[in-house]
């Protein structure tokens, strides 16, 4: 579905681009954020439970300082194969840091299982996160079960068979002093979700009548398989590689928000975050903000 129109997607914060390749039948799917040019980085895990690629780069004591795009991906550990796809399109473009006549892109990457909710024998690779790419020169930023949201799905604390449906959510704010912040998340998680200001579950697992059914309430059965919630903050202030590292941490508040349990030992959850401008926010209040942009997005993922 079309991102909502009161909320702008995160292609609309300047120098981003979002493509998705999505594969409905097999229910799997990878999405990609591209960055015009190489950007300051850093990530947090709090999931008990990751899947990833290069995130050791972005710790604040290693050398590389900046990636050139971020992978989300359906697949499981296989599909992180889709960052050799997304490396050889910004190859093409000389994309990535020098060395001698070659360029070497720095794409890190975070994936959800989605196997048991399809053809699990369907993976993105290579060839699928090229494509994903290309759909990035459409411009076109989208929600709910696409790219690497295609396969998503809620609350499986009572049984893989009683999930709803999950998705990816794309949303971008102007704020405090014309900076821009935005989130992509795609809702993969163990936990029901919830809105914040009514409290009510929105997506998550139902009793026979219908009515969703609180994690606190019945009695939780441990999942056969993964689950995670993963994405991407995107803002035009300046961050320091460490400054990235306390942002993520804190937007992290803004899927603890929405989803009940959160960060469970059978999660993934990681966020990224990517600084590619030049304006000023004290960092606590750029984190807040982050917050809320993860809230939102995990929102937008299930349709709200």
């Amino acid at each position: 579905m079309k991102n909502n129109t009161s909320q702008p997607p995160i292609s609309a914060i300047s120098g981003v681009r979002v493509g998705h390749w999505s594969e409905k039948r097999a229910k799997t799917g990878c999405s990609v954020v591209l960055f015009d040019r190489s950007c300051t980085a850093s990530c947090h895990v709090s999931g008990g439970a990751p899947g990833s690629h290069e995130t050791d780069l972005l710790n604040p004591s290693c050398l590389i300082n900046g990636v050139d795009a971020i992978l989300l991906s359906g697949g499981s550990s296989y599909g992180l194969a889709a960052a050799t796809g997304i490396k050889d399109y910004l190859e093409k473009h000389e994309r990535g840091f020098k060395v001698g006549s070659h360029f070497v892109p720095v794409v890190p990457g975070a994936v959800i299982f989605d196997l048991a909710n399809g053809d699990g024998r369907v993976r993105p690779g290579a060839r699928e996160g090229y494509l994903a790419c290309l759909d990035s020169e459409n411009q076109e930023d989208l929600c709910g079960a696409v790219g690497a949201g295609c396969g998503a799905t809620i609350g499986k604390y009572i049984g893989y068979e009683y999930n709803s449906p999950g998705g990816i959510g794309s949303v971008s704010s102007v704020v405090d002093n014309g900076v821009a912040i935005g989130a992509l998340m795609v809702s993969n998680c163990y936990g029901c979700i919830i809105d914040p200001a009514t409290g009510a579950i929105v997506a998550g697992p139902k009793n026979e009548e219908g009515s969703h059914l609180p994690f606190l309430d019945i009695q939780s059965t441990p999942p056969e398989f993964g689950s995670t919630a993963i994405g991407v903050v995107v803002t035009d202030a300046a961050l320091t590689k460490a400054q990235a590292q306390r942002l993520a941490i804190m937007a992290h508040d803004g899927i603890a928000r929405t989803v009940s349990p959160s960060h469970t030992p059978y999660d993934g959850d990681i966020i990224f975050v990517v600084s590619l401008g030049e304006r000023s926010m004290e960092i606590s209040r750029l984190g807040a903000w982050g917050a809320e942009m993860v809230q939102r997005a995990m929102l937008a993922s299930v349709g709200l």
